[in-house]
C-alpha cells in the first residue's frame, strides 16, 4: 500500500511542468509590439538598461515561405530582422532613400519599399511581400 501512494505521488510530482511562455511581446491590432533586453550585454554600472523596441509583422515570399520581420529602434539606430526557418539575421540601417529604406552589413542588402522587401545576398534575390491582414 504504501509503494503505491509513494509511486503516485512521484509520478503526480513528474507531470508538473512549469508554463512559461514568451512574456516579451505584446500582441496588437495585426502586429506585435516587442520590447526586450534579454539580447543586450549586461549593464554592470548601475544605471538604466537599454530597452528595444519594434513592430514585427509576417511576410510571404514567391514561393509560400514566409518570415517574421521585425522593424525595429534602439540606441544604436535602426535595424530590421527577419527570421525564417529558425534562422535569424539582423541588419542595421544604411540610408533612407525617396521610396524607401536601405539596411545593410557585410554581403546583405534589404531593400524595404512600402509592403515589400527585397533582400540581396551574394547575388541571390530573395523578394517578400506583407502578408495579407498585416
Amino acid at each position: 500500500m504504501n509503494k503505491i501512494i509513494f509511486i503516485l505521488a512521484f509520478s503526480m510530482l513528474m507531470a508538473c511542468k512549469k508554463e512559461s511562455g514568451n512574456t516579451g511581446v505584446i500582441v496588437k491590432d495585426g502586429s506585435s509590439s516587442v520590447a526586450t533586453t534579454d539580447s543586450l550585454p549586461a549593464d554592470t554600472s548601475g544605471e538604466s538598461s537599454t530597452a528595444v523596441r519594434g513592430e514585427t509583422y509576417r511576410y510571404v515570399a514567391d514561393d509560400g515561405y514566409s518570415a517574421h520581420v521585425t522593424f525595429g529602434t534602439s540606441d544604436e539606430g535602426k535595424y530590421i530582422s527577419i527570421r525564417s526557418n529558425n534562422k535569424t539575421i539582423n541588419v542595421k540601417h544604411k540610408e533612407t532613400t525617396a521610396v524607401g529604406d536601405v539596411y545593410g552589413e557585410h554581403d546583405i542588402i534589404v531593400n524595404a519599399e512600402g509592403d515589400s522587401l527585397t533582400i540581396t545576398q551574394a547575388g541571390n534575390v530573395i523578394a517578400l511581400k506583407k502578408a495579407r491582414g498585416q
